[in-house]
């Protein structure tokens, strides 16, 4: 069994599954059931870490309070990251959501996929 891949944005019927570079990237609403591999987890004594990188350099960094936002003991938000602070690199950027509980116990829950695209309208 492989760790899943969460591919930011959600493709669905009006969103496409890339970031255009220099625009808005919306708020991302992640619920953590006994599907995505963990029922019992409380999120709320946890901390909540997720890094991107392009080849091997880092290019984001957030967490708890600092581009996650906690909402409760089974959900997360991926806070919105506004326009001017869209400066990831053109590319497919990779990395995961690691959870450290209250007991000190990391787990990565899954990897995670930007794919930015070149803006040409500066």
């Amino acid at each position: 069994m492989s760790i899943a891949v969460l591919k930011i944005p959600f493709e669905s019927g009006n969103v496409k599954p890339y970031i255009k570079q220099g625009d808005t990237i919306p708020v991302v609403e992640m619920v953590f059931t006994e599907e995505i591999g963990d029922d019992e987890i409380n999120l709320l004594t946890s901390t909540i870490e997720m890094q991107l990188y392009d080849g091997g350099n880092k290019v984001m960094e957030i967490s708890n309070g600092n581009g996650i936002t906690i909402i409760n003991t089974k959900e997360i938000h991926i806070d919105q990251v506004d326009k001017e602070d869209n400066n990831l690199p053109v590319g497919i950027l990779n990395g995961d959501i690691q959870i450290t509980d209250a007991n000190g116990i990391r787990k990565t829950y899954c990897n995670v996929q930007y794919t930015i695209i070149k803006e040409y309208t500066v």
